[in-house]
């Protein structure tokens, strides 16, 4: 198995509250991962996913360990609890991202509750809350899984990890682990990214974003998020071009289902985002 520098592991240990961390090539690798080990555990066959706000192997993952899926009603993206605690009774592990669709915020400590309470395993997606002791919070999750890639509260362009309280969970895939090579130049990056206050500068930009856009319909508003999304209206989409901020339309799986904007604040660079705040 790869030998993986200790500063970075612990670093993440500290940001997870996880005992047991490995890097991975992407976060794409670290979601196959959780799923295999859902699936080495045996129990029932349905993982449990949001139906709108989550990512987009979400919903093929799965398939490759014969595994269905089962959506579980969101509000926008955020987890309705009625819903997860009628449906997680039929899954063995839930599979979420900590701010639906970047935008907003999970009730974690309650949907953990939930799910615990009816032996589903959380699997929480934490690429844009690494960094928020709230969200990104082993004490809740089982496990964790994130990117490094750009867009991330860690942004270094390349890589994820997956974390978990219980290391028993790491030797069921431990011959994936074997294969798994992540390119050197990863932990370098990591060593100046872990520590940067890019989620908080982000964060900021968002609350200035929803107060100059008082008078639209913001999904969400009150809730902290990386992105921030509107019901669609073409002066945002002005508003978008003016500032220059990236944007996106749905209805997307990844954001909304419906007609909408998504300002894509997650996407500005680091520099880009000291020159705005």
């Amino acid at each position: 198995m790869e030998e993986q520098p200790e500063y970075i592991i612990e670093k993440i240990q500290s940001m997870t509250r996880h005992d047991a961390v490995r890097i991975t090539d992407r976060c794409n690798a670290s979601i196959f991962l959780a799923l295999a080990i859902i699936s080495k555990m045996g129990g029932k066959s349905t993982i449990l996913i949001p139906d709108q706000g989550g990512w987009t192997s979400f919903k093929n993952y799965p398939r490759m360990f014969g595994m269905k899926t089962l959506e579980v009603k969101t509000h926008h993206g955020v987890i309705d609890l009625k819903d997860l605690k009628d449906k997680s009774k039929e899954c063995s592990a839930f599979l979420f991202t900590s701010f639906a669709g970047y935008f907003a915020e999970q009730p974690l400590k309650k949907l953990s509750s939930i799910c615990k309470g009816n032996n589903c395993l959380t699997i929480e997606d934490a690429s844009g809350s690494l960094g928020n002791s709230k969200l990104c919070n082993g004490k809740y999750s089982d496990i964790i899984v994130g990117s490094f890639s750009e867009g991330s509260s860690v942004n270094v362009g390349y890589g994820g990890f997956i974390s978990t309280a219980k290391p028993e969970y790491f030797d069921l895939v431990k011959d994936a682990f074997s294969i798994m090579k992540v390119h050197p130049a990863l932990y370098t990056q990591l060593e100046k990214k872990l520590s940067s206050s890019r989620l908080k500068l982000i964060m900021s930009l968002s609350e200035s974003v929803k107060k100059e856009l008082k008078d639209y319909d913001i999904f969400h508003r009150e809730s902290e998020g990386l992105n921030v999304v509107a019901k669609f209206n073409p002066d945002i989409i002005k508003y978008c071009m003016l500032h220059r901020y990236p944007y996106i339309l749905c209805p997307n799986y990844i954001r909304v289902n419906e007609i909408a904007i998504s300002i894509e604040l997650k996407s500005l660079s680091d520099k880009e985002l000291m020159r705005r705040i």
